[in-house]
């Protein structure tokens, strides 16, 4: 997959016309495949999509937690097909009248032959722009337009700020649905204060990620990758009030593993909530528990990969 980025008046002119969408597509959920799905594949498959977020650009001081890093989002676009992504800064187009727009990164340097927006899709210099401007200047530019009605779910719209609002509530499963796969986050390893080896649940720590959205306290099912090799793990987010409290973390006990992982990037995948982060009394009460924990974390990703 070709990746443009920089200016983008400097990008090289496409070899060829372009099915095009545009967005932030911030998760890749089942909305933007939707409009993924409609791209002509008898020409370039390509989107545009925004990095820094367009609300860090508008609103300093502000940036959203991501579900996706622009990292991420590449790699979720390469997999489902598409043959060119052109990275633009907001800051840089902000101001262009929607027909500079079209007219300069569209026709000029991506050569639509086709575009497909959503039905609310706004464009271009105090948004002025609308699918009624993109329909008449497709008609004189040479380009047709298709436009989709927003995918739902439970008669709401799926959309990205409803899946992080569904991630920082705990609400993992739910929020899968909406992304078409497990939400996963990844950095790494970091040494933390080995009281969970000292009980005899050894964990993977790691910081929580600085740009992404993270799941509500509690504990969670998980499906954890280091090195290429999934595993299963019973995940902690919270801040270990039996021990007193500190600071947010995100803990991982991957079952029957035993290993120096320090230093490695983990990946987890967020299957399920399994129950809300509790303070107990004793260690034993903590020891109890997380075994019950494990078995339930057992059964759950058993299930997980067994489509149920």
């Amino acid at each position: 997959m070709k990746v443009l980025e920089g200016r983008w008046s400097e990008w090289p002119e496409a070899d060829r016309r372009s099915s095009v969408t545009i967005g932030v597509l911030d998760g890749v959920h089942l909305g933007h495949r939707a409009l993924l799905a409609r791209l002509d594949g008898s020409m370039n498959c390509t989107v545009l999509t925004f990095d820094p977020h367009p609300v860090e650009v508008l609103r300093p001081g502000s940036p959203p937690r991501l579900i996706t890093t622009i990292g991420e989002r590449l790699r979720l676009l390469s997999d489902v097909g598409v043959d060119c992504v052109g990275v633009l800064d907001l800051g840089a187009i902000k101001d262009q009248a929607p027909e500079h727009f079209v007219e300069g990164v569209l026709v000029e340097k991506l050569r639509v032959g086709h575009l497909v927006v959503g039905e609310d899709f706004r464009f271009g210099k105090d948004r002025a722009g609308d699918v009624s401007l993109l329909e008449s200047l497709g008609e004189r530019l040479g380009f047709e337009v298709n436009t989709i009605t927003l995918v739902r779910d439970d008669g709401a719209p799926v959309s990205s700020s409803r899946i992080r609002d569904l991630i920082e509530t705990g609400r993992v499963r739910a929020a899968g649905h909406l992304l078409g796969r497990w939400f996963s986050l990844t950095n790494e390893v970091v040494a933390g204060d080995r009281r969970g080896r000292e009980i005899g649940f050894p964990t993977a720590n790691i910081e929580l990620p600085e740009r992404k959205v993270v799941p509500g306290d509690g504990v969670y099912s998980c499906f954890a990758t280091i090195d290429g090799a999934r595993h299963d793990a019973a995940v902690n987010v919270g801040v270990r009030p039996t021990f007193g409290g500190g600071d947010r973390l995100i803990e991982a006990f991957l079952l029957d593993f035993n290993e120096d992982i320090y230093g490695k990037a983990m990946t987890l995948e967020f299957v399920a909530h399994t129950r809300p982060e509790l303070e107990f009394p004793g260690v034993d009460e903590l020891v109890s528990q997380i075994e019950e924990d494990v078995s339930t974390t057992r059964e759950i990703l058993q299930r997980a990969r067994s489509g149920i």
